[in-house]
């Protein structure tokens, strides 16, 4: 008697149970339903300015679809590796706006996002000439020096090899395969060594700077080294310790 008790006392848990899970299924079916709900991706995190969106950035969740606007990504495929606005964050739990995003080659200071650890992005004026051919953005080149002394006498040589070139624009700021470029080189962006700004600058001033197409210029072990020899570097050198003595004395 108890053995049967105990099976009817099961029985009517069991039932009870498998009634809650159709109602409660029932209902988020039917709240599914009237919702319209549907997949999209919120920001995992607090993503700051200029940061590439990645994987670990996007937290898939169900919304009401009147949620989801026109002018969000909804789609992962639209959102990895895009970049955060330079001027904005996004903020954890937050929809990603199609106005908050960019490409890289969208983002203003686009050329910073090429640059590796300890290196700046110098801004050197060209022209066809000082261009030493014609390069494109992400080949490597030599960069030279020559300079003329007071009796006439030129030095030359080499000041940083297998420096990468980020970008060329013309005169308006863009990139020469624009569509309303000028197509005529004015800013060469390449990616030197901090420690080598200097160094650069000093050669502008001084004397005449050209960009020759590097013959390492598929080497990514060796990007903007100083040679191990060179006369430029040298007449530098010595210009610097000159200025210095002068001022020294100045003073």
């Amino acid at each position: 008697m108890k053995k049967i008790i105990s099976l009817k006392v099961i029985s009517i848990v069991l039932c009870v149970a498998l009634l809650i899970f159709l109602c409660t299924f029932g209902f988020k079916v039917c709240v599914k339903k009237q919702l319209h709900l549907t997949k999209t991706y919120i920001a995992s995190r607090d993503i700051p300015p200029r940061s590439e969106i990645v994987e670990t950035d996007l937290l898939e969740v169900e919304v009401p679809e009147h949620y989801v606007q026109t002018y969000t990504y909804s789609k992962k495929e639209d959102l990895l590796g895009k970049y955060t606005d330079i001027q904005g964050k996004i903020p954890a739990g937050s929809l990603f706006y199609q106005s908050m995003l960019k490409t890289k080659e969208e983002l203003p200071d686009n050329p910073t996002t090429e640059l590796r650890d300890g290196q700046a992005a110098y801004s050197l004026e060209v022209d066809l000439a000082k261009l030493g051919g014609p390069l494109v953005a992400g080949q490597r080149v030599d960069i030279y020096a020559s300079f003329t002394e007071r009796d006439e006498n030129v030095i030359s040589g080499v000041l940083l090899e297998n420096v990468r070139l980020i970008a060329i624009k013309d005169y308006k700021g863009l990139d020469l395969d624009h569509p309303d470029s000028t197509g005529s080189p004015y800013l060469a962006i390449l990616a030197i060594n901090v420690e080598d700004v200097e160094l650069l600058s000093m050669a502008e001033k001084r004397g005449d700077v050209k960009l020759v197409a590097s013959s390492k210029t598929y080497d990514t072990n060796l990007e903007a080294k100083r040679p191990k020899e060179s006369n430029a570097i040298q007449y530098l050198r010595q210009e610097v310790v000159i200025e210095e003595e002068w001022n020294e004395t100045d003073n």
